[in-house]
């Protein structure tokens, strides 16, 4: 759809990970009431990745839809004056 350039490319590169937490650990007792606090925890490791790969860099969740993932989310950096998504 873009034209190939610094920040567009043709390829697409998915990363997948993996956390498993018990209702007891969550202090929840349903689904409803863990999802806030599972996204938290999914954040703060994204944003501790991007930290460590980007350094102090400006960063924004931006909420997505895709079909194979729910809640989804992207992440961008402000980078050159402009924002990236990086995740």
């Amino acid at each position: 759809r873009d034209t190939v350039d610094a920040s567009h490319y043709f390829c697409f590169h998915q990363m997948d990970g993996v956390r498993v937490f018990s209702w007891k650990e969550l202090g929840v007792s349903n689904h409803e009431e863990a999802v806030p606090l599972v996204m938290q925890n999914l954040k703060d490791t994204l944003a501790g990745m991007v930290k460590t790969i980007f350094g102090e860099v400006e960063m924004r969740w931006v909420e997505s839809y895709f079909p194979f993932t729910e809640p989804s989310l992207e992440v961008e950096i402000y980078f050159n004056g402009d924002w990236l998504e990086v995740l």
